[in-house]
């Protein structure tokens, strides 16, 4: 009987200890990913994607974002990136990638999409142009 008890105890520990960490991520990091529409209309269309993960085709209109929260893996190769599509423009590019700790301040990925391109910001810091957008 002592032995289940401990054993409980042990499971216990550890769930809390996975509830407790940012996103129920357990031995990795967590993350959050938000790419914002700033353009007019018509809506920004979007596909985001990891090997993984297919997020789906997506219309956003200005002022509205798209966003997903996720572990990244315990290989440490986690990526993320996207297709973005505005009247006669587009531009993929990659939204995360793993080793992105100082980039992503404090797990957050911040991506606006602007008339003039697409722009970056993890947190806590101004955003800066990143890509332009290209001609169909």
């Amino acid at each position: 009987m002592k032995n289940f008890t401990t054993y409980a105890v042990v499971l216990v520990n550890i769930f809390l200890i996975m509830a407790s960490t940012t996103f129920g991520c357990f031995f990795t990091s967590g993350y959050h990913v938000h790419v914002t529409n700033q353009l007019p209309a018509p809506e920004l269309e979007l596909h985001c994607a990891s090997g993984n993960n297919d997020l789906g085709n997506h219309k956003i209109v200005q002022g509205y974002d798209f966003n997903w929260e996720f572990c990244e893996n315990f290989a440490r190769n986690t990526l993320f990136f996207c297709h973005l599509s505005w009247t006669n423009k587009e531009v993929s590019f990659d939204v995360f990638s793993s080793g992105w700790e100082e980039r992503c301040h404090d797990g957050q990925c911040y991506w606006e999409a602007r008339t003039d391109g697409i722009y970056f910001t993890g947190g806590g810091r101004p955003f800066k142009k990143e890509y332009d957008w290209k001609s169909k």
